[in-house]
């Protein structure tokens, strides 16, 4: 194991707080879509169709559910397995829904990004989530397997006002905060117990997409908690401001293959 992974581990066994952020380098690499041959036959037939576009997110989901055995989902079954036991609360930006369902407990996660677990209305006109229909969800399972055309394929729309139902995913004409929101607010609950305790702060693939969700707020944490200890993992965007000091540690490397190699250690 590195010098880098035993110092991680260490740390993480004589915490009494863990805090994950987890960025935009654990996200799934959507050009692996261009492996499979049926998604590349879609998109060709729907070129460069507006109003059929819509089929693409399901496709997606749907995708990312057979890959059970992909990097990514053995990377949260790693981390799983590395803050198993601990006090714990993961922040993500990731939309692709690999954590859950990886063994980490769902009440300790917020995805402030969305993902592929609920729908919305495009125009947010009640402020409220839906399920994801499941006709429209079947019916593109058969198109994908050519049993039906894309001309069959009839895209879901709001009940109460009939504008088109997206994933509630950042980048919706009307984002739904409300889909994390409640769990943001637990996130905070638990942020206050973590003042003069030993504070364990793991940073996983954190870019600059959106610092004001993780990477600012995390430095905010290590800098004002003198018991906190940040690592910062990202193969380009490892560098630790001044302020931080020796409390904490840059790691150069991709956040997954970092995760595999303290595991197989463990």
């Amino acid at each position: 194991m590195s010098v880098s992974g035993s110092r991680v581990l260490e740390k993480l066994q004589d915490a009494e707080m863990v805090l994950v952020g987890i960025g935009e380098d654990m996200q799934y690499d959507w050009s692996a879509l261009t492996r499979d041959e049926r998604f590349c036959e879609i998109e060709n037939e729907i070129g460069g169709d507006k109003g059929r576009i819509w089929i693409i997110p399901f496709l997606q989901r749907m995708i990312l559910q057979q890959k059970r055995d992909d990097q990514w989902r053995q990377a949260y079954k790693d981390l799983g397995k590395m803050l198993a036991g601990r006090n714990y609360y993961i922040v993500s930006l990731c939309i692709d829904d690999y954590l859950y369902g990886a063994g980490l407990d769902e009440k300790r996660i917020v995805t402030p990004c969305g993902g592929f677990r609920k729908m919305q209305c495009d125009n947010n006109c009640s402020h409220m989530l839906s399920d994801i229909p499941q006709e429209t969800y079947e019916a593109v399972l058969r198109y994908y397997g050519k049993e039906i055309s894309v001309g069959d394929l009839k895209e879901p729309v709001c009940p109460v006002c009939g504008a088109k139902l997206r994933f509630n995913q950042l980048g919706v004409t009307r984002y739904a905060e409300e889909g994390y929101l409640p769990q943001w607010a637990d996130y905070m609950k638990w942020l206050q117990g973590t003042v003069n305790r030993k504070i364990c702060v793991l940073e996983l693939g954190v870019g600059m997409d959106y610092p004001t969700v993780i990477r600012f707020p995390f430095e905010k944490i290590v800098t004002y908690n003198r018991k906190a200890f940040l690592f910062r993992v990202h193969p380009s965007l490892f560098q630790i401001g001044e302020e931080i000091g020796d409390k904490g540690m840059s790691i150069k490397e991709n956040p997954v293959s970092f995760i595999k190699a303290i595991c197989e250690k463990m």
